[in-house]
């Protein structure tokens, strides 16, 4: 395994062990894992004595490889300020129209029973075509589900305090693992997706279906997304100490084993994944206003607004 490895003598050893048990949080079996461990003349270092990623991410303080941060906050500053700006310019357009939003006062009962009948479960969808019907579902999910979770991870970064309860759990406790399945699962939900996405526009031809090139960039660049992720998830599990936790990332841990090498280019080829998954998810935010993403926002308030109206909605799901 590539981490930072020293030879130790048998009182080194020990030292390190009592110095690494010191900083460890409660709850991670270290004392077992080091028990196991084969250390002879050699000791791996175990996951960050610094700043600490208890899933393995760190080493002794030092990154796994190398993340050239500038440019990743200036690109996403930049996809972040087109992304709000298209919304802005969609929105006003929406809006500049003279009509009434409603004609009638809106029935909130109606309202909120459509949302999850239709937004949430998609019922019209699964009368049509119980195969289309998945599809969307785990397109529709996976998406939400990976938004939901980025959502949390910058609320961790930037809003909870490190030293709450809440941090500590997310961050050190049974938190983590199920944030990483989650992450796992959500992702695996969207590359099924937009597999069978992929399958039914290109290979299996729906009639109904008219694919331009708007589309086909569209799904793209999510498989590219979403591949990318765990490639790279994959690439850093290779990199870290074998601990127990890693499995929650079930599908990144099983991946992992291709890229076990003693050779640095798996340090370089984890700083190349990892500067293309930050500018895709850029670019996809820059485009996510110009989209047919934006029926993801647009779908689900005209349902609900046009079932307070007591209007049809089948066509908006031609």
């Amino acid at each position: 395994m590539l981490l930072f490895s020293l030879n130790f003598t048998r009182q080194q050893r020990k030292a390190f062990k009592r110095k690494l048990l010191s900083k460890w949080p409660e709850g991670i079996p270290l004392r077992r894992l080091l028990k196991r461990a084969p250390f002879s003349n050699r000791l791996s270092f175990i996951s960050g004595l610094n700043k600490v990623n208890w899933g393995g991410y760190m080493d002794s303080g030092v990154a796994l490889y190398y993340k050239p941060w500038t440019l990743f906050w200036i690109i996403q500053s930049i996809g972040l300020s087109l992304f709000i700006l298209g919304l802005v310019l969609k929105f006003s357009f929406y809006f500049s129209g003279k009509g009434k939003l409603l004609y009638q006062r809106p029935v909130f009962q109606v309202m909120f029973k459509t949302f999850f009948r239709e937004v949430l479960w998609q019922k019209q969808i699964a009368q049509r075509s119980l195969l289309r019907w998945s599809v969307h579902m785990l397109i529709f999910w996976g998406f939400i589900g990976l938004i939901s979770l980025s959502a949390i991870a910058v609320a961790l970064e930037t809003v909870i305090p490190e030293s709450s309860e809440t941090a500590r759990y997310m961050l050190y406790g049974e938190g983590h693992n199920i944030y990483k399945l989650a992450g796992d699962l959500f992702g695996l939900m969207l590359l099924l997706g937009l597999a069978a996405a992929f399958l039914r526009r290109f290979i299996f031809r729906a009639q109904q279906l008219n694919t331009d090139i708007y589309d086909t960039t569209t799904l793209i660049f999510l498989i590219l997304l979403v591949l990318t992720g765990f490639i790279l998830e994959a690439m850093r599990i290779s990199l870290s100490a074998p601990v127990p936790e890693l499995q929650y990332s079930f599908v990144g841990y099983r991946l992992s084993g291709i890229f076990f090498s003693e050779g640095e280019w798996v340090r370089a080829a984890a700083s190349v994944t990892w500067t293309l998954h930050a500018f895709l998810t850029a670019t996809l935010l820059a485009y996510f206003p110009h989209s047919k993403f934006m029926h993801v926002i647009n779908s689900p308030v005209e349902i609900i607004l046009n079932a307070s109206e007591e209007r049809t909605r089948g066509d908006l799901y031609i």
